[in-house]
Order: structure tokens, then sequence, then C-alpha cells
């Protein structure tokens, strides 16, 4: 359906607005274009976004991390608000009249709609549910695409059995629900490649108490093809499960409020109790075992590797690009050659200048900036491996002029991050102090960003996942063996943005925290303020860049080595 003959239906309905989430059934965070609903609309892509269509007009919402983007993408009658700043319920509130409106109960979990809920009913703005939405959608990827995999034994973290026995012997009710799909992925050392950048299946798992086996919940036929899936589960399509639980009479089960959709939680609620689960499985799969930790150190050696001979190359014009988005594209083919490479773990920001002050630009093939007379790159990118997951981000100098503002931000971006790798925190430290550290250093030279400071990494999974978060409203706790970014960024619209991102294990050591850095991708020396960097600095930087250079040694050719050693080394 056309935005138009959405406004059509609720002037001919009498409906005020209409709320459209960027989310799919299971409610992951970058879902396919085909099944995000803002995209089929308007062509925007974006992680987190909601659309309010009223009669007269439409109100974009999104995180600081869009809010430039959407600007410049949409035109007339748009407003765009930054959710930190005006959420939905504010805005609706902000009318000051009685409003009635819909939304698709499919794609909003049970806790958001609740907590924006609550707040409405006391203004009198009711939403009413739909359990289809206005125009033709598919509410599922190509399975056709899908290619499943069972996680080979040496390099699974955790045994599926114990995962299950472990969410049995904590489980309050009678059985629990997981609609998160990289929880189901995890638990079942289980990966497929339906959603794209991805690897966890498009599909839920129930859990029981009852010696029955549990039930995987999915409309993908090409699962039942793996063996332990095939004997060990029951593989119901979601009618047939809901079916399942009523035959079986379950009165009291759990599921995740945060993960669930309201539509499946409203189906079951008619014959059932789902009570809020205690267990938390995002901390579960953030503290990574040790078996996890030197997979992930192996495939950022092959990442590694990709990385420092694009940039190598991009630096001697071995390759001449003709725009952002052929970077990128060049980018990938080098990934591609590393060992057990699958994919990659997400669209890759690819941005010249001013278009690096756009948080999560995306080149397209048709749509993306000359590499002419540029001055500096920002490429954060990373990959799926089959031992682990990745995501980097570097700024490149490719241009000849003296770029002294950018340089100063540069240089302050990388000392914090040297900084945050030579501090020693208290054990059980809240992730939150992390991000407070690194702001509170860098606004002593009015360096600022709106994004969040890191975020989890997956094990072969999301590259964003759950736990830990390493923000400012972050509660979470950080322990022993945490994957984690950080990723301190300056963004100066219309003139330039940088960010320097690598990924961290903690290591207790002595009763204390330390951060460990597993990337292994030189910083360019041509952006650093040297009168800026401390002895002990220049040191830290050079020791860092002889660690890549011994680990990939073996695998660079004279030309490499040669570059890496005069330019990267030598010079410090």
């Amino acid at each position: 359906m056309k935005p138009h003959l959405i406004k059509k239906f609720l002037k001919d309905k009498k409906i005020d607005f209409y709320l459209v989430t960027n989310n799919d059934l299971h409610l992951n965070e970058s879902p396919n274009l085909n099944l995000k609903d803002i995209y089929q609309l308007f062509k925007f892509d974006c992680t987190r976004g909601y659309i309010l269509f009223f009669i007269d007009k439409c109100v974009f919402f999104t995180d600081s991390r869009y809010t430039l983007a959407a600007k410049k993408f949409f035109k007339n009658n748009f407003e765009i608000h930054n959710l930190s700043e005006t959420t939905i319920v504010d805005y609706l509130t902000m009318q000051k009249k009685k409003l009635t409106g819909i939304l698709d109960s499919k794609l909003i979990s049970i806790k958001e709609f609740r907590e924006m809920n609550s707040k409405l009913e006391k203004n009198n703005i009711n939403i009413h549910l739909q359990s289809k939405n206005l125009f033709k959608k598919n509410y599922y990827p190509n399975f056709n695409i899908s290619y499943p995999l069972s996680m080979p034994k040496y390099l699974i973290p955790r045994p599926f059995n114990n995962n299950i026995k472990k969410i049995k012997n904590n489980l309050k009710t009678e059985g629990i629900l997981i609609w998160n799909n990289s929880h189901v992925a995890y638990l079942l050392n289980l990966r497929s490649f339906e959603l794209w950048n991805s690897t966890k299946p498009f599909a839920g798992l129930f859990i029981s108490k009852k010696n029955i086996k549990p039930v995987l919940i999915t409309n993908n036929s090409n699962l039942k093809k793996i063996i332990k899936i095939s004997k060990s589960f029951n593989i119901l399509e979601e009618g047939k499960f809901i079916k399942f639980l009523k035959s079986v009479k379950f009165k009291n089960i759990e599921t995740s409020y945060e993960f669930l959709n309201l539509n499946m939680y409203m189906r079951l609620s008619k014959f059932l109790n789902l009570s809020e689960t205690k267990i938390n499985i995002s901390k579960y799969l953030g503290i990574k075992t040790s078996k996890e930790i030197r997979n992930i150190e192996t495939c950022h050696i092959e990442d590694g590797l990709a990385v420092v001979k694009f940039i190598i190359d991009l630096k001697n014009k071995k390759i001449n690009p003709k725009n952002e988005y052929e970077i990128s594209e060049y980018l990938y083919n080098m990934r591609k050659e590393g060992i057990n490479f699958f994919r990659n773990s997400f669209d890759y920001i690819s941005a010249f200048d001013s278009n690096a002050a756009i948080i999560h630009y995306k080149p397209l093939p048709k749509k993306s900036l000359s590499s002419k007379n540029r001055n500096i790159l920002l490429i954060d990118s990373g990959a799926q491996y089959l031992e682990g997951t990745t995501d980097v981000t570097r700024v490149v100098k490719i241009g000849t002029k003296n770029l002294y503002r950018i340089k100063h931000s540069y240089t302050y971006l990388l000392k914090s991050l040297i900084k945050v790798e030579n501090k020693k925190f208290p054990r059980n430290i809240k992730s939150s102090e992390i991000d407070l550290f690194i702001r509170d250093y860098l606004s002593k030279f009015k360096i600022f960003y709106s994004h969040g400071t890191g975020h989890g990494v997956g094990n072969f999974g999301d590259v964003h996942e759950k736990y830990p978060n390493i923000s400012s409203i972050s509660n979470d706790i950080l322990t022993n063996n945490n994957l984690f970014s950080i990723e301190p960024g300056h963004y100066v619209e219309g003139h330039f943005g940088l960010r320097i991102e690598n990924l961290y294990v903690t290591k207790i050591i002595n009763n204390s925290l330390k951060l460990k850095n597993i990337t292994l991708v030189p910083y360019d020396l041509s952006l650093i303020d040297f009168d800026l960097i401390t002895n002990f600095e220049k040191k830290f930087i050079k020791k860092y860049h002889q660690k890549i250079y011994k680990i990939l040694y073996p695998r660079l050719s004279n030309f490499y080595k040669n570059y890496f050693m005069k330019n990267l080394i030598d010079k410090i």
C-alpha cells in the first residue's frame, strides 16, 4: 500500500493515526529490507525507526544514529524527531486531545507496548491492535535461501543438552517460550542464513519442565535436515505450536516481555498465563567461555589480515574505487578470501569527509560520493566467521591536505582508547561507568558523540548483542570474559565524522577488571598529532602495531611487510 492510501484509510475509518514500526515477528534489530515496513513504504533504511501516520502528515522517530540521515532523506510533510528528546508518547500527548490509533500487534514487544499504552491511556489516547498489516506484507523471510547448520563440536561453547538442562533447572513455571532468534541460535548451537548479515534461524523455542521434547517453532522446513534437531526436537509452525500447548494443557509458562511480540502473547493468553521470566539468557550469552574467546581471537586474525591489506592497498592506490560503495565492496571481497568467512556481519559504513558525520551512513551502488578529491575515509565494517563475529572502525587519510582540526580530534579519540586499555577498573563495575570514563575524558577537549560507547558482540551471531551494553543508561555489570566494542566518535555536520572502534574482552586480574583489545588493525599515523601524544602513548601505539605485525607476518607478502614496517612501526 502507498502512503497516501494509508492516509485515505485513516480518513475513511475516522482513525487519527497509524503507528508503523520497523520490526519483524521476532523483533530482530535489523530484519531483511523486505520485512521492514518503513523501508517498503519510503525506501529509508534504519535499525530503530517508527512512523506516525496522520491524515495530513507523517512523523518519523529514530535515535541519534539516524536523525541526520533522516533529515536529508525525508522532505515535505515529514517531521523528524530524536527519540532521546521526543518519544512517541511525548508527541501524542502534546497534541492535547483525545486520539485513536492503530498498530500491528505482531511487530511490537509486550514490554514496549505496555510502557507506551499505560501512559497514553491516561491522556485519553487509545491504540487498537491490528493482527494484520494495513498493506500487503510478508511476515517471513525467504526460507529457500536458508542453509542451516549445526556448529562443529570443536567450536561450540556449551553442548545444547547442557543449555536446555540449565534452562529447565531455572524454570519457575511449567515451561519457557524463547522468542529471541539469537537466544535460540546460541542455546542450540544452530546457525541459519535466511536473515541478511545474520546467522540466526527465524525460529522460537519452547522448553518444558516436563520430560517432553523441546519445540522448535518455525516455518522453515530446512531446519528438519539437521539430524540433532529432527531427533531431539518437535518442529512445529506457530499455529500447530499453539494447538500443542492446548493439548498438553499447560496453565503457566514464562517468557521475556522484551522479546515476545504482542500478538503471540495475546493468542496464548486466551488459554494460559504468561509471566515475565527471571532467566537472563542475554547475560548467559554475554559471558563467553574460554573456548569462545580463543575462537573469537582466531577469527580476528583473519579479519585483521583482510583490513590491513585493504588499508595498505588504498594508501598505495593499488585499488581505484570510483566511490564509497566500491570501497566497501573491495573490502568485502578481501574478507571473502579469509578462512571460514561466511558473510558480512552488517552493511558496511563507507563514508568520505562530511558523509562520515552521518553516523549510520550507508553507501548505495548508484548513490554514493565519488572518490575524487577526498580527504578522509571512515570505514566501519565486520564479518561473520565460523569462529566468531567482528566489528571494526578505522579512519584513513586519503588526501594531501593538512587536516589540523581532524587530527586534533582523532588524536584524542585514540588517547581515550589508550587510557581505557591501561585502566584498572573495579571488578563488577557497571558498564555505564566505562561509558562515563571515556565521555568525561573527551569532554575536556570538547569532543562529544550522541551514540552509545559500545555494544556486546556475538559468537558467529549478532554483531550487536544485548549484553553488555556500554552506555550511560545501562545497568549491566561487567565480569570476566565479556566481549564488547568501544567506539567513541566526533561528528561535525557538513564537515567530517570520526570514530575508532575496537573489540575488547574483559579479564579479571588480582581483583581488578582490565580490557584486552583483540582487534588487529593499525591506526593511521598520518592522522595523529604527535605533539599531543606522550612518550608512554607513543610506545603503546608502537607495541600494538608490532603485535599486529608479528601475528600477521607469516601471511603477508613482502610488499605488505615492507609497507607495514616502514610506515606503521618505524615512523612511530
